[in-house]
């Protein structure tokens, strides 16, 4: 009679633990249409606009469970913001609601921005694409202080989609208003009172909310008295300067200088700051061009094409006529096919009813990296050089100087008794 009693117990226990087990499992529910939807905001609390109200917590409400593990971030913490902020926020997970909590309580007096950035998915991975958001304060007043522009990747020449915002208040570094760039790089801070700010966008490789010493960034100071607009262009600051990472003998005449950094200003280094000699007797090897790689390269390009085509109308042979024909026939072509696009292009914007927002450009040249060096005779062969660049300024720190050592290197010699001496093959 006990042992009967006992497992009738530990059965009942067993399926008590089955069932908490079940009811907090995360799992796809089993039947039903397939799911390809991406959660949809029901309510906020407390809403957007609220004033004098000081909620125990944020509560973000979907119309169905949310995963715990978003899209693009390892946790749900990483995906909120809280402006203005003194800490990582307090993020809970109550299935189809997410609650936020600062991390040191809401301050009096304050306006709140409280954002669930893009990558929220549900149990069948739809990911939201949009942001959701609400703006409260526990005073009673929101203040209208806007900054607004867009964020780019400077040495990559592209927008920053997702890179970080953050204002600083005079000496307080405790208390920071932040913001995150779309996917288009563009970026909107707001609730900001009117003062001045310490503006700073950066980076977050690490997706830690914070910025570390070797992300990119940049900054400006705003005296903000309703709203001001900013571009930011970030990249590497070092103290240390740029060097050369890479010299390569291109050709007879031709030398490329890569740098590990950009450098700064429209003409960043000339030929007074380059010098060629060799290794052994010091003898100078005279210059004839130093110039940034991409306009050299355009350049040749051009030249080419020009003398392809003097060389082909120059050629009266039936052979000459006949590739005149043919480059004839393909620039045609290649007009055609352009013009047919274009016409493709314009019917399918004329269809398409959904406003396309085109991403920002770029205000500034991308700085650069790479130079080519052309010497006035062709680089002996086999022969120590040593280059030196002197006074190279990057767009932080320091002007550098340094040298490096190369040779030109004779091309290897086919041998033609290469192939008397092979042995013959297997019958």
């Amino acid at each position: 009679m006990t042992r009967t009693r006992a497992t009738i117990t530990a059965g009942i226990a067993a399926g008590i633990v089955a069932a908490a087990v079940g009811c907090a499992s995360q799992g796809i529910p089993p039947g039903g249409p397939p799911d390809t939807t991406p959660p949809k905001l029901v309510r906020v609390m407390p809403d957007s606009g609220s004033l004098n109200t000081t909620p125990r917590a944020v509560r973000f409400i979907f119309d169905e469970v949310v995963n715990e593990r978003p899209r693009g971030a390892q946790t749900l913490d990483q995906l909120v913001i809280i402006s203005p902020s003194d800490g990582p926020p307090d993020v809970s997970w109550e299935r189809s609601t997410l609650v936020v909590r600062p991390h040191r309580g809401w301050r009096p007096g304050t306006a709140y921005s409280v954002t669930v950035l893009p990558g929220l998915t549900d149990l069948r991975d739809n990911a939201a694409s949009q942001s959701f958001r609400t703006v409260f304060a526990t005073g009673p007043s929101i203040p209208s202080g806007t900054v607004r522009g867009a964020v780019f990747d400077w040495m990559a020449g592209k927008p920053a989609p997702q890179a970080r915002i953050e204002a600083l208040v005079g000496g307080d570094t405790t208390l920071r208003y932040l913001a995150a760039a779309d996917s288009s790089g563009r970026y909107t801070l707001g609730t900001l009172p009117a003062g001045n700010f310490v503006v700073r966008g950066y980076l977050d490789q690490n997706n830690n909310g914070t910025r570390d010493v070797r992300e990119n960034w940049d900054s400006v100071v705003v005296a903000l008295t309703d709203s001001a607009r900013h571009d930011f262009y970030l990249f590497m600051h070092d103290t240390i300067g740029a060097r050369m990472s890479d010299v390569t003998v291109s050709d007879s005449m031709t030398i490329r200088v890569r740098f590990d950094r950009g450098l700064q200003g429209a003409d960043p280094l000339t030929m007074a700051q380059v010098r060629l000699i060799r290794a052994r007797d010091s003898a100078a090897v005279r210059l004839a061009l130093v110039m940034p790689a991409g306009r050299y390269d355009t350049l040749m390009a051009k030249r080419k094409m020009d003398s392809d085509d003097s060389a082909s109308r120059a050629d009266t042979s039936a052979a000459g006529r006949a590739s005149r024909a043919r480059a004839d026939s393909t620039r045609r072509a290649r007009q055609q096919d352009s013009v047919s696009r274009a016409q493709q292009d314009s019917l399918r914007a004329a269809r398409d009813t959904v406003k396309r927002v085109p991403p920002p450009v770029l205000g500034r040249p991308v700085p650069y990296t790479e130079f080519v060096i052309v010497t006035e005779a062709p680089i002996p062969e086999e022969v120590p050089l040593q280059l030196s660049v002197r006074d190279v300024q990057a767009l932080v720190g320091p002007a550098r100087s340094g040298d490096r050592l190369l040779v030109r290197r004779k091309p290897a010699s086919k041998d033609s008794t290469a192939a008397r001496r092979r042995p013959p093959a297997a019958p």
